[in-house]
């Protein structure tokens, strides 16, 4: 992790919509592959809001690991809704407050070639989304020592 450079203090971000908005970047992350994900203070607003919203409070004091689970990730898949620009980095950590392991997805949606941190939610059912389609996700990345089949995946 580290601060941005002056030169990337501010970035455009294209929404679902195709609006562009500038937004303040409060750090980038190097992800496992060495491309740098931004995450600015509107996502993480987003994020802290969506966890409320959903009643994952205990979730709110864990986007400080956002940057490990971006650099140190279980498993990386392409969102089998939208493929072409959404990644979803999930790791097991554990939550102190509830002492228990949970599976935690962080969402990084691409957009004219920046990569940015868009949400962070639990996965209760500890397996990847789409992991029921009937082509599942495809894998972008697995840590080395873990199976697909550890994330409800079928094996090739």
């Amino acid at each position: 992790m580290r601060q941005p450079f002056p030169s990337e203090e501010y970035i455009t971000i294209v929404d679902n919509k195709g609006r562009e908005k500038v937004q303040r970047v409060g750090f980038v992350v190097r992800d496992v592959r060495g491309e740098d994900v931004y995450v600015t203070a509107d996502g993480l607003a987003y994020a802290e809001d969506s966890l409320e919203a959903k009643d994952f409070q205990y979730l709110i004091g864990e986007l400080d690991r956002i940057p490990t689970i971006l650099s140190h990730p279980d498993i990386v898949v392409h969102d089998h809704m939208s493929p072409e620009d959404t990644l979803i980095y999930y790791r097991r950590i554990r939550i102190v407050s509830l002492a228990i392991h949970q599976l935690i997805a962080v969402v990084v949606k691409i957009r004219r070639g920046i990569k940015f941190f868009y949400n962070m939610h639990p996965q209760r059912s500890g397996r990847v989304k789409g992991y029921r389609e009937r082509v599942p996700p495809r894998m972008w990345y697995i840590a080395p020592g873990k199976r697909r089949r550890d994330f409800g995946l079928r094996q090739k």
